[in-house]
């Protein structure tokens, strides 16, 4: 994933304040899982516009070393409104592009450090949690009745602008809180334990029925038999991953036994997973 950081954002980094907001923002910056959209001309603004352009500068140079710099297929500008014309003319060129302030309010889709809600879980508390350590973990406790937690996972899946194709990991067949997903493009990888190959197939069939109606007819389901290559439940999707360590039936405030992690993923955790699909096979 990639941000687009505001001038505020920038000038609280090279303050060097020590208050939350800058531990944060210095956490964001040097997260290694997430880069960083700085054309030449959105730099050239910025030291027009800071005080200490030194900071700014080593900054910069840290991040090309890390090869942090968004820089394939982008459009620069020198506009008026470069933020914002930055933004409008790249977020459809990188998937998962989220432009950041601390305050400012500027003319287009964007994140408010200072409107995350905890409480609330809202999507400003999501993503600026993502990025400031690539992890968030929520337990049962963490909600107060099953609308919460259903309004949660809605809300991590708005975190893209359009979302890709969802992969879903799960040894059981199950859909319970995801009904929402229904019509998008799903590649379900479930277990139907080792049997003679007619009862596989009718199992299959009466799985990948029940799926499609719950999930759309988009769905994709393969199928294995073998328990060690799957147990983890886990959901992929552009940047983004999340793990259960329950079934998603028993994500309720009555099941008080239950996490949940979303990840920022490079890719590298998807790729992992996916050499396992050589050992699913459609059934029917």
């Amino acid at each position: 994933m990639t941000i687009l950081p505001s001038l505020d954002i920038i000038e609280k980094y090279v303050s060097n304040s020590r208050d939350r907001a800058f531990v944060d923002v210095n956490n964001i910056l040097f997260n290694e899982n997430v880069d960083i959209l700085l054309t030449k001309s959105y730099l050239d603004f910025l030291e027009e516009n800071i005080d200490n352009i030194e900071i700014l500068r080593t900054l910069v140079t840290e991040l090309s070393d890390n090869n942090r710099i968004a820089h394939e297929n982008i459009i620069d500008n020198n506009n008026e409104n470069i933020f914002e014309d930055l933004y409008t003319d790249n977020c459809d060129r990188i998937d998962c592009l989220f432009a950041i302030t601390l305050n400012t309010q500027p003319n287009i889709l964007h994140y408010r450090h200072s409107q995350i809600n905890k409480i609330n879980k809202n999507i400003e508390f999501i993503l600026f949690s993502l990025l400031i350590s690539s992890i968030l973990s929520l337990h049962y406790y963490d909600f107060t009745d099953n609308n919460k937690i259903q309004n949660f996972l809605k809300t991590v899946f708005k975190l893209p602008k359009k979302i890709g194709r969802i992969t879903i990991f799960n040894r059981y067949s199950e859909y319970d809180n995801f009904e929402f997903l229904k019509g998008k493009s799903i590649h379900y990888y479930n277990l139907i334990p080792k049997n003679n190959k007619r009862t596989r197939q009718l199992e299959y069939i009466a799985i990948e029925s029940n799926l499609k109606s719950n999930l759309g007819k988009n769905l994709v389901l393969k199928s294995v038999g073998d328990l060690t290559k799957i147990h983890e439940r886990k959901i992929f999707f552009n940047h983004f991953f999340i793990t259960f360590d329950q079934a998603f039936s028993n994500l309720q405030i009555t099941e008080p036994n239950w996490k949940i992690d979303v990840e920022i993923d490079r890719k590298k955790c998807f790729l992992e997973w996916t050499k396992k699909i050589v050992y699913f096979s459609n059934l029917n």
